[in-house]
């Protein structure tokens, strides 16, 4: 293990706590309905990503990891299920499901302004710290999915898809060889929180995730301290 990695894993950095928020929302109360709500900001997130990857790849053109990461997350058939047969980022993916099932309208209608205000929010962030929130999420993002995939019914339209690209994610992610591994000897510091904080408020659009809307704070921090013990 090198030295990013084990810093990493060892400092208990406060970004972690908002990281473990974001695990800790109540995704086993999750319908079918607000399934697809978090399907649809799972699609802004993959296209912030994406561009935040290619952001990452510009700055370090001869890591020899962070490009065999890329080649599995952009322009692959890596997601390929049903009538999506062609390669493309893992945004597109997600996207062509949702307009595939006459979501993608709807949710831009409903939810589309804090989708932009999200991006915005990371956009602001420099070139470097963009990049470091790729690292991150290779290490994060396999923790959260698997909760998400705790939700009781996926038998709402489309969600078998985003059921398929979640799981995908976690064995891309995880294990040896797997894309954390590849990027592991990138540092990862603070500068991510902000757009841990980000990603944390986008799900207020969901109330049931919360415990109330006033004291969901509280909560998630005993929650969150119980987590990083």
């Amino acid at each position: 293990m090198n030295s990013a990695s084990q810093q990493r894993q060892s400092v208990a950095q406060p970004y972690k706590t908002t990281v473990a928020r974001i695990r800790n929302l109540r995704w086993n109360r999750l319908d079918g309905e607000e399934l697809q709500v978090v399907m649809y900001l799972s699609w802004v997130a993959a296209v912030e990503f994406a561009e935040a990857l290619r952001i990452a790849l510009k700055l370090y053109p001869t890591h020899e990891g962070l490009r065999e990461m890329a080649h599995g997350e952009l322009k692959t058939k890596n997601l390929l299920l049903d009538d999506f047969t062609e390669a493309g980022d893992h945004h597109e993916f997600l996207g062509h499901f949702l307009r595939k099932h006459g979501l993608m309208d709807r949710m831009e209608a409903r939810y589309g302004e804090r989708a932009e205000r999200y991006l915005a929010e990371c956009r602001r962030l420099s070139e470097e710290d963009r990049a470091m929130t790729v690292f991150s999420r290779e290490d994060e993002l396999s923790g959260i999915f698997a909760e998400i995939l705790k939700a009781p019914d996926w038998s709402a339209l489309n969600l078998y898809a985003f059921q398929h690209y979640l799981s995908r994610h976690i064995s891309f992610d995880t294990g040896e060889g797997g894309h954390h591994d590849l990027t592991s000897d990138f540092p990862v510091d603070e500068r991510v929180a902000p757009f841990y904080t980000a990603r944390l408020e986008t799900f207020r659009l969901i109330p049931s995730l919360w415990d109330t809307m006033d004291d969901a704070d509280n909560a998630d921090q005993q929650r969150s301290a119980t987590v990083l013990q």
